[in-house]
């Protein structure tokens, strides 16, 4: 789903949207490839293997993602119940044998695969954080204290996911890396997905707020609406051609493609990455037992997951404030990590939460896209009557503003910062130029203790907190500076040069 900037478009229903219904050539193509044939079967067409991976990536993450494992078991042993001379057209009748058709995927190297897209996905999180931080510097003190505590709380659980993405690496034997330059986001910059916006470094406003929307979109159009509390105190198929040919999708470079094309929000990027790493440990399983896994305990522990418990990053190492730290060492892990980032992301169970608040969860919270479109639209959700905006099964599109109590925002108490600062904009300036050089290196140093922590050193954890103490400060010495007539200096959250 595209998410447009201030003028926002009501959301498109995707082909990953949870609950939507697959159509036509979807659903035919569900009806005669079996998840088997995806897999293994190097004969079908390049089209026919996209479709198939829109069908069984949707239905695998839905069943797993949602805690449904006995219906997961059951799509399971569907899948692989059979031998492929029973699940393919009669046209290929003459390679009926696994041994005959077997290849792609089981050919590939997972390492470099799950390395590319798992490092795509730090990417992704770490690409939140600077211009989450820099909207949140630049607010004045004294000024918008709601606001501030909104965005700081979603900077925080940022780090949170790109900590949990490197115990995911580090889970399936992958280093990660989080402070390398190539590690580093350049602003402004488009996330790795097919999405129609830019993200960039900039003071605190309507338009950065918006991007933060447009960041934490949802996958589904809809959402079940809060309930309303008057007393509400606000807190914080397919023809097939006669000729078999061989043809290999399972490449990094096809599944990257497919991410680029059909892929819209973080959420939906994390659905394919966890069908992927599922598809992943399925062939393991086969490798290792010349049989394919009938259910999920089967399917859990061992193959790919082969990475030293020692490296995770565990809840008590984790001095960060909301949100769950997961630690990974099977696929329950993964799913634990996924459900939170896109829980707190984008909403849980169809919530505005980022866990059932029935639960009555310590910490549950608005999702990401929903405290920030109460920033927005400078109300919260909580409290607001939104009868006249849903169905008949209490469901509201995502869209719906906030219309609880007043959440007060003054645009006008921030720095006006240029956009997107470079160093390069600071060479005439030693003063800012040193101070900048300073920010970039604190800011290395934060990234050295994270790196340091998921490389088996978990106490340097600890440091991060001193780091990000000290990145307020310089950031706020940046952008209390003028720049030229009608802008200020800020951060540029560049890779430290010598």
């Amino acid at each position: 789903m595209r998410q447009r900037l201030i003028n926002k478009t009501e959301p498109q229903e995707t082909s990953f949207a949870k609950g939507s219904n697959l159509m036509g050539r979807n659903a035919a193509v569900a009806e005669a490839l079996s998840l088997q044939s995806l897999l293994f079967d190097t004969s079908i067409s390049k089209a026919d293997w996209i479709e198939g991976l829109k069908y069984h990536s949707k239905t695998l993450t839905n069943l797993l993602l949602n805690d449904q494992i006995k219906e997961f078991n059951d799509y399971l042993s569907s899948q692989f119940a059979g031998v492929i001379s029973e699940l393919q057209p009669a046209d290929l009748s003459a390679k009926t044998s696994l041994e005959a058709k077997k290849g792609g995927l089981e050919s590939l190297d997972y390492r470099p695969v799950l390395q590319d897209l798992l490092q795509t996905a730090i990417l992704i999180e770490h690409s939140t954080i600077p211009p989450y931080l820099t909207a949140l510097y630049s607010i004045k003190d004294g000024t918008n204290a709601l606001a501030s505590q909104i965005i700081r709380s979603v900077a925080v659980e940022e780090m949170l996911h790109m900590i949990m993405v490197c115990n995911v690496m580090n889970a399936v034997s992958i280093q990660p890396s989080v402070n390398r330059p190539q590690n580093y986001p350049s602003y402004p910059m488009k996330l790795p997905m097919n999405v129609d916006f830019f993200v960039g470094l900039e003071t605190f406003s309507t338009n950065s707020i918006a991007t933060f929307i447009a960041i934490e979109s949802p996958s589904s159009p809809l959402v079940k609406a809060p309930k309303y509390h008057e007393e509400f105190e606000p807190t914080v198929s397919f023809a097939k051609s006669a000729a078999i040919q061989e043809n290999n999708h399972w490449t990094l470079e096809n599944m990257k493609g497919f991410i680029m094309e059909n892929v819209h929000t973080i959420g939906e990027y994390y659905d394919v990455l966890f069908f992927y790493i599922t598809v992943f440990q399925i062939i393991a399983y086969y490798k290792e037992h010349g049989t394919f896994p009938q259910n999920f305990e089967e399917l859990n522990t061992g193959g790919i997951f082969t990475g030293d418990p020692a490296k995770q990053i565990r809840p008590e190492q984790y001095y960060g404030s909301g949100g769950k730290l997961h630690a990974v060492e099977a696929l329950t892990g993964v799913i634990a990590v996924f459900q939170e980032i896109k829980g707190q992301g984008e909403g849980a169970d169809d919530s505005i939460f980022d866990v059932d608040p029935s639960q009555f969860e310590e910490g549950a919270e608005l999702a990401h896209y929903f405290r920030f479109k109460e920033v927005f639209h400078e109300h919260f959700y909580v409290g607001g009557d939104y009868k006249p905006f849903t169905d008949e099964d209490g469901m509201m599109p995502v869209t719906t503003p906030p219309v609880g109590k007043p959440l007060p925002v003054d645009w006008n108490a921030a720095y006006p910062m240029k956009p997107n600062p470079k160093m390069a904009d600071y060479q005439s300036n030693p003063q800012l130029y040193a101070q900048g050089k300073a920010f970039n290196q604190t800011y290395k140093s934060l990234l050295d203790a994270i790196q340091a922590a998921v490389e088996g050193n978990a106490k340097e954890l600890e440091k991060s907190i001193m780091y990000m103490y000290a990145l307020k400060e310089q950031a706020i010495g940046l952008m209390s500076q003028p720049l030229n007539s009608t802008q200020n200096a800020g951060p540029t959250f560049e890779y430290p040069s010598n």
